[in-house]
């Protein structure tokens, strides 16, 4: 399994428009943070969780030209917004792409990217052309691969974070219930959001994501959807062992 952090960053991105803090202003590579996605390929399977609104970016950085399925977490607009650069998909390899996630997340999409859904459009290849499938909380297959749901909080909201294999990826999240909790155990790699130092009413911050990181004991653990207010250098020297910062460009393979 080969998994590629396609952006690291929280919705406004880093550098932030306008600050002139010590993060944004740092010329060290992994402070510059494109909106959070990630991209794994595995069994063949060439899977996306979320498209960003930095997916044309992300896709040409890290050379993909090809999906087969594009996970959502949520609805949000960092974590959808680059979905009409599908269509380059769509228009070169002549396919449709699935996508999925919860109804709550697909109905959404649905009225953002409403255009999408005009047959007339679709003809043409001239919009993203979207095959929609509906998840409940329960495991599913993408191209004979399984892939397990993760039911947490973004706040009031339920969204969906995945395991696949020994990997789980969760973001935007600021409460995991016990029982998803279960679904984490013997990870190789779990990615977890750790937004910021303060605490945050609808994601977690860097002390309750450590916390939890600590529970779940994965071999491995990256925080992503981080804002500026974590310095790379500075955090990374600072967080347990096994435990680092993700940064936009990291690959990780497991076995």
């Amino acid at each position: 399994m080969r998994i590629v952090v396609l952006g690291s960053g929280t919705s406004q991105g880093v550098p932030i428009i306008g600050c002139t803090c010590k993060t944004c202003l740092s010329e060290n590579p992994k402070d510059k943070r494109l909106r959070a996605s990630v991209y794994v390929e595995t069994g063949g399977a060439k899977i996306l969780i979320d498209t960003s609104i930095d997916f044309r970016q992300q896709m040409l950085r890290a050379k993909i030209t090809d999906l087969d399925a594009i996970l959502f977490t949520h609805h949000h607009v960092d974590h959808i917004f680059g979905l009409d650069d599908l269509r380059q998909i769509n228009q070169r390899h002549k396919k449709w792409v699935n996508v999925y996630g919860n109804k709550k997340t697909l109905d959404e999409i649905k009225i953002t990217f409403r255009y999408a859904l005009d047959e007339e459009l679709q003809r043409y290849m001239a919009v993203p052309m979207m095959i929609f499938n509906y998840l409940e909380n329960k495991e599913f297959e993408v191209k004979n691969i399984k892939i397990l749901p993760i039911e947490v909080f973004h706040g009031r909201i339920k969204i969906f974070g995945y395991r696949i294999g020994k990997f789980a990826y969760i973001t935007d999240a600021s409460m995991i219930p016990e029982e998803e909790m279960e679904k984490l155990y013997g990870l190789d790699v779990l990615i977890l959001n750790a937004l910021r130092i303060a605490p945050h009413p609808t994601h977690f911050n860097l002390e309750q994501a450590t916390e939890i990181a600590l529970k779940l004991k994965a071999k491995k653990t990256y925080f992503t959807h981080i804002t500026h207010d974590l310095n790379h250098e500075e955090i990374i020297a600072s967080l347990p062992a096994n435990i680092e910062l993700a940064y936009d460009g990291l690959e990780l393979l497991i076995d």
